[in-house]
């Protein structure tokens, strides 16, 4: 009789996980999985689901051990309720007990509305564990479905939130926020939209094989800091292959070991992690003015490395920040987090100017309260303002009464960037470390990482 009883909760069991368990066994190393609560189960109005929905467990990706959990859509469609919460908030907490890396896979239309208060309190429960989890160890959130109501706040206290291309993530339902509009409610708040337009959605994948590429990447990059490299750390770079920033840093990380982090949100910086001799970096390679956009990324991939003891490259080229009446106070709000976030790191901190650093570029990314070393291009012209801003502050008179007004401009910034803004004149000010040829930007900060790898 109890075998019997034992067969049919079994079958039931791998009746009811069997669509959620292809995507589990599909980014796990084979035959790795353990599952944990497997019979967990509770009766409601709605019947009862063994497993309430929620598949959880040990596995490796790529020879790491996680903790993982994911919802299932063909029980009650993933809905998060009393029993489940407790079952994610479970593996969450042993997640962080044993220093494993945290995966979650979310396909849920919402909460179990029939449990009422206590399906809130789940709700609670689990962004309770998530924030215990966050910063302690890497943590990635999935939505391969939809991601709907309560648990969307979830993506925001994670290090990666990766979405499939035709995933939802919404605070309420598509139906709702498409009602006053004439967008197709499946379009809505789709992962490629969310990847370009906020600063939740770090990467959009179009299958399981693609997703398991992207967490097994930035796990081996944050769980092994440091690795042997076969790249050549002398390797230098010629002039042809440092045209964009694209070039630049790809010149000078590792080759192949390159992880862009929000690559289509705010493009006038990139950010990431890459290997630079073996050792893991994060890098924030500026190319324009910084909106405030472009400071909320910086901000988001500080905080993880300084939560994993990860050092930071600035690669700069910026000549201050984007400015308008109507985004101003949030631009001042973003950037004023960035400045604090920079000045709290503990982490060493390299910068390399590669263009310019005005304004807000240099004191950001360059001054010496914010960095421990830093090197620029021979070329570099770092100041308060650009020669072309200050010819117009300065010789303004000069200019209105020269015969061409535009050359005499141009030859006045010209003539007032090489006496004021040169990178071999700030340096002389002991402002600069150094100041190098182009090419041999990647061994001279192969050289200064090594020297502040061991700082306290």
């Amino acid at each position: 009789m109890r075998n019997a009883i034992f067969s049919n909760m079994l079958k039931n069991a791998q009746d009811a996980t069997k669509d959620v368990m292809k995507i589990v066994t599909s980014i796990t190393d084979d035959s790795s999985f353990v599952e944990t609560d497997k019979f967990i189960c509770e009766t409601t109005e709605l019947g009862e689901a063994i497993g309430e929905g929620v598949v959880s467990g040990f596995a490796h990706i790529s020879d790491i051990r996680v903790a993982l959990f994911a919802t299932n859509p063909k029980v009650l469609k993933g809905s998060i309720g009393r029993a489940n919460a407790k079952k994610i908030t479970k593996i969450i907490d042993s997640a962080v007990s044993a220093g494993l890396p945290l995966i979650g896979i979310l396909d849920t239309a919402g909460a179990r509305f029939s449990e009422g208060i206590d399906a809130m309190e789940g709700y609670a429960t689990i962004f309770g564990a998530l924030s215990r989890a966050y910063g302690e160890v890497p943590t990635v959130l999935a939505v391969k479905g939809v991601d709907f109501g309560l648990s969307s706040y979830f993506c925001a206290v994670t290090d990666l939130c990766i979405a499939y291309k035709n995933a939802q993530i919404a605070t309420s339902s598509p139906l709702i926020l498409a009602a006053d509009t004439k967008e197709d409610p499946a379009k809505v708040c789709t992962g490629s939209v969310l990847a370009q337009n906020c600063n939740v959605v770090t990467h959009v994948v179009s299958d399981d094989k693609e997703l398991k590429n992207v967490v097994s990447k930035y796990l081996q990059l944050l769980t092994s800091p440091h690795a042997e490299e076969s790249d050549d750390p002398n390797r230098t770079a010629k002039a042809a292959a440092l045209k964009s920033v694209d070039n630049i840093i790809s010149e000078i990380f590792d080759h192949g070991s390159l992880f862009p982090m929000r690559d289509a949100y705010a493009t006038e910086v990139k950010t990431g992690f890459a290997r630079l001799d073996g050792v893991t970096v994060g890098y924030v390679a500026t190319n324009g003015k910084l909106s405030g956009a472009g400071a909320g990324k910086i901000t988001e991939l500080l905080n993880t490395c300084e939560s994993f003891s990860v050092p930071v490259i600035n690669l700069v080229d910026c000549n201050g920040c984007v400015t308008s009446a109507q985004t101003d106070g949030q631009t001042i709000r973003e950037v004023s987090d960035m400045l604090f976030t920079y000045g709290c790191l503990c982490v060493p901190k390299l910068a390399l100017i590669y263009g310019n650093a005005i304004g807000l570029g240099y004191m950001a990314f360059v001054a010496k309260n914010n960095v421990d070393y830093s090197i620029a291009w021979t070329d570099a012209k770092i100041g308060t303002v650009d020669g072309t801003a200050a010819a117009q502050l300065l010789y303004k008179e000069e200019i209105a009464k020269a015969a061409n007004r535009n050359k005499a401009a141009e030859k006045l910034a010209e003539a007032y960037a090489e006496e004021n803004l040169s990178a071999p004149v700030v340096a002389q000010k002991g402002y600069l470390d150094n100041v190098i040829e182009p090419a041999l930007s990647r061994p001279y900060l192969i050289a200064a990482l090594q020297t502040y790898l061991t700082k306290e």
